[in-house]
């Protein structure tokens, strides 16, 4: 996902720059973003935007700004993917998954295990 700070704008950007469409848009106001996927092709693209002044992606555009935030691997089995990757020496920030959406879940790998990049684990659903 990259941080970013208007989402709509940033799609349509990369729709009239590159083809990209908008292909799902959420909100998760407790936790304070507000998420865009963008897609063309096989490549798709999470747009985060900051929503409030206490959510967790605002935090991190205080400390780091705008920009990569984490790269999303989609996998079968979570659980088996996290006992895989850390018999070859990566940690995971959740063992279990967290559910996000009736269709999706999610774990993160410590990013000082992964080459100082925040790697999210996604299963989803009938995808």
């Amino acid at each position: 996902g990259v941080v970013v700070r208007d989402t709509k704008e940033t799609a349509d950007l990369f729709s009239s720059l590159f083809g990209f469409e908008t292909v799902e848009v959420q909100d998760f106001p407790e936790q304070g973003f507000t998420s865009t996927l963008i897609s063309k092709e096989n490549v798709t693209l999470e747009l985060i935007e900051p929503v409030g002044e206490e959510g967790i992606i605002q935090r991190f555009v205080e400390k780091r700004g705008y920009g990569l935030h984490h790269i999303s691997i989609r996998v079968d089995d979570i659980e088996q993917e996290i006992e895989n990757l850390e018999s070859r020496g990566a940690k995971a920030l959740n063992r279990k998954p967290a559910k996000i959406t009736d269709t999706s879940e999610i774990a993160f790998l410590l990013p000082n295990t992964t080459g100082g990049i925040l790697i999210e684990l996604m299963h989803r659903t009938g995808a």
